[in-house]
């Protein structure tokens, strides 16, 4: 919560300063410090991860506090208070006395300031840029001040400015176009530096000792760094802002921060996590290294990480108290790898590979796991490896936190960063799709089984395509993907769809790296349990996976709607299995009864899993109970070889071999396609192109 505790002061500003504690910081603080709110609450921030706490609930005076600045000669800071128009002093205790001060244009307020040897220095585009010199103060709190204006000339739109620990210039950057600006404080002379490509309300800025610049956006609490370094080396690159961490957020927001100290004091124990990869990936805090504030709950493996000041904890990976990720299996290109992942909490990960070997985790697909939520203890993930990643030893980055979006580099509030090295092997590949590359085949299925009905063939409509991996020297399939999306589905009975694998056994199937995804959300494996056979139920009550704008989905003319059911099936196999000996495409893809539903009046009793449509003589699974042979218009027989079809040859599912337009609901697939009948009864031979739109009844066709 941003105010833990709250501290009500009820004491006069005039009075203040006989009462209380009015003593100055003792050292150089390397924290940051933001004043928001009113009355004014005092934030410590720590800018290398963004954490934050309340330090100070209310400053003891009414109004706001803005342009804070930290004054390194007398160790107290001093801001502007909007309500007094008038500057104050702030103590270590972060509360504000009321300074007199004459010399300021009246009824106006500012926003932007700093403290440097011992003077304060007010700016406000249009109104001027003042100096204030604070020594009076050190005998006096009660000296009267004198503002003195260096120049009228002030064409940055500033929220604030910060000083440079030593070359005497203040650096702020304008809102509205991101420019670096850099003040001459002798002559008030400015030059602009560049864009730094960043624009917003930047109400608070600060430096640290080796010349990094922090700004603070207030909407959002982005903390942005701009290398000065770099921008007097090159000036063609210009200033980029690089984000460094996320603070909080405010409509108000004003900082201070002695300059001249490190974001990390390395005379504090270390609470900061960093990473163990080489410098190049951003483990460093001068390169903006992956690092975590330790929260003592949010980390990877069994025991809280060791805090680090900067960068690997020693030279030997080995030695590391990185616990927290297993590499299951190997990582070979082209396949899938299982990797498990223990947290302590619930949480959020991010993983990159370095894919290519070129030092970094910045180039397309490297990010490799997005945002993904963990639960507490083992968490078993599936990844990938690109076909083009290059073999050898590179290195990867697992990221845990309560914040979900974060980069591979830059501060974080919670958790901890591990590195790894992983070894890449070689893997000679080779696809063959069906239909194509990035074709489809068409499934349409009659859910009336055993009966015709209305036989409008649109109940469950699939489009498929199939992707088979083989290896290349040894011939034997590695991987089968199916991508397919649900076109269509007029049924009023609740199916479920799946996809069998004939004459492959479930064992053959490598369960622990099979994936699937779901409308891009990954879900556990599909691989059906208890059977021999490889059979994935993709969905068991396809009417609840998508919601129909009318009655049924995309089978009522002027109700047509976009495809909302996709799903991508990886399916890794776990014996050798020769690519000659696999079974063709599209394999065998059904429709079973939803469990606990009724289903017709062929059946007793709700059939559930039990029953199935097949393609035309494609026999059904283990799972199918055989008395329902021979209901109705069925005139299956085993013996035969013969499945699924009524005595005319009419089946109850068939593919099409590419797109195809489906009949509107409730209108018979021989109305709508009046070519099929013979082609049934010429046992294919006639009407080869049966299905084409021409050949068929536009008026009784949904169209989409």
């Amino acid at each position: 919560m941003r105010h833990t505790f709250t501290i009500c002061v009820f004491i006069a500003a005039g009075a203040f300063s006989s009462m209380v504690n009015a003593n100055p910081f003792t050292t150089c603080p390397s924290k940051a410090f933001l004043f928001q709110g009113s009355p004014v609450a005092a934030y410590g921030l720590n800018l290398a991860t963004g954490t934050y706490t309340v330090l100070q609930a209310d400053s003891g005076i009414a109004g706001n506090i803005n342009a804070v600045g930290f004054n390194d000669i007398d160790r107290y800071m001093y801001g502007y208070n909007s309500s007094l128009k008038t500057i104050v002093q702030i103590n270590n205790n972060f509360q504000a006395t009321a300074l007199n001060i004459s010399g300021l244009p009246e009824n106006i307020t500012f926003y932007v300031g700093d403290a440097y040897n011992n003077h304060y220095y007010l700016y406000r585009n249009g109104a001027g840029l003042y100096k204030i010199d604070l020594s009076p103060l050190a005998s006096n709190i009660d000296a009267d001040l004198t503002a003195v204006l260096i120049t009228t000339s002030t064409p940055a739109s500033l929220t604030d400015f910060a000083f440079h620990p030593f070359n005497n210039h203040l650096y702020g950057v304008d809102n509205k176009s991101g420019t670096l600006y850099e003040f001459d404080i002798d002559n008030g002379q400015s030059r602009t530096l560049g864009d730094t490509g960043v624009t917003g309300t930047f109400g608070a800025a600060y430096f640290d000792v080796d010349g990094y610049l922090y700004i603070a956006r207030n909407n959002d609490g982005f903390i942005y760094r701009i290398d000065l370094g770099a921008v007097e080396i090159a000036e063609l690159e210009g200033p980029t802002a690089t984000l460094f961490a996320n603070g909080p957020t405010s409509s108000q927001n004003d900082g201070a921060r002695c300059a001249k100290a490190p974001i990390i004091d390395d005379s504090e124990p270390a609470t900061i996590d960093f990473g163990d990869a080489p410098a190049s990936y951003g483990t460093l805090l001068q390169d903006n290294g992956a690092r975590h504030e330790l929260d003592g709950t949010t980390y990877l493996g069994f025991n809280p990480p060791l805090g680090k000041y900067n960068g690997p904890d020693n030279s030997n990976f080995e030695d590391s108290d990185d616990d927290g990720v297993g590499f299951v299996t190997a990582f070979e290109t082209g396949l899938d790898s299982a990797i498990q992942v223990i947290a302590s909490s619930s949480g959020y990960l991010n993983v990159w590979f370095d894919w290519n070997q070129d030092g970094d985790f910045e180039d397309e697909g490297e990010q490799l796991i997005h945002e993904q939520p963990l639960t507490t203890g083992s968490n078993t993930l599936i990844v990938r490896i690109p076909e083009n990643a290059t073999p050898g030893q590179t290195w990867s980055r697992f990221r845990f936190s309560q914040q979900p979006i974060l980069a591979a580099t830059g501060g974080s509030t919670t958790g901890e960063v591990e590195d790894y090295p992983v070894e890449i092997t070689d893997t000679p590949l080779s696809y063959s799709y069906y239909p194509s590359s990035n074709g489809w085949t068409t499934i349409a299925f009659e859910d009336n089984w055993p009966q015709t009905a209305d036989y409008d063939m649109n109940d469950v409509v699939f489009a498929l395509r199939y992707t088979t991996v083989v290896n290349t020297l040894s011939n034997n399939v590695e991987r089968i993907d199916i991508r397919g999306k649900l076109l269509a589905m007029g049924g009023s009975y609740n199916s479920g769809f799946a996809i069998h694998l004939p004459s492959i056994n479930a064992s053959s199937i490598n369960n622990s790296t099979v994936q699937m995804r779901i409308n891009d959300i990954p879900t556990q494996s599909p691989l059906e349990l208890g059977r021999t056979q490889a059979i994935f139920i993709i969905n068991d009550h396809l009417n609840e996976a998508v919601t129909p704008v009318c009655g049924f989905y995309r089978t009522q003319q002027n109700c047509d709607q976009s495809i909302s059911f996709n799903f991508d099936l990886s399916i890794p196999l776990s014996e050798e299995i020769s690519a000659d000996a696999m079974p063709a495409a599209p394999f065998d893809p059904f429709i079973f009864a939803t469990p606990n539903y009724y289903h017709g009046s062929a059946f007793s009793q709700a059939p559930g899993r039990s029953y199935e449509v097949h393609l035309a003589d494609h026999p059904p699974t283990e799972a199918f109970d055989t008395n329902f042979w021979g209901l109705q218009e069925d005139t299956s027989s085993a013996e035969e070889g013969r499945y699924y079809r009524t005595q005319n040859n009419l089946p109850w599912a068939m593919e099409i071999s590419g797109s195809w337009q489906w009949p509107k609901e409730r209108v018979d697939l021989l109305q709508a396609y009046p070519g099929f009948a013979e082609f049934v009864t010429s046992s294919g031979q006639e009407k080869t192109n049966w299905y084409a739109i021409d050949e068929g009844n536009t008026q009784e066709i949904f169209m989409h």
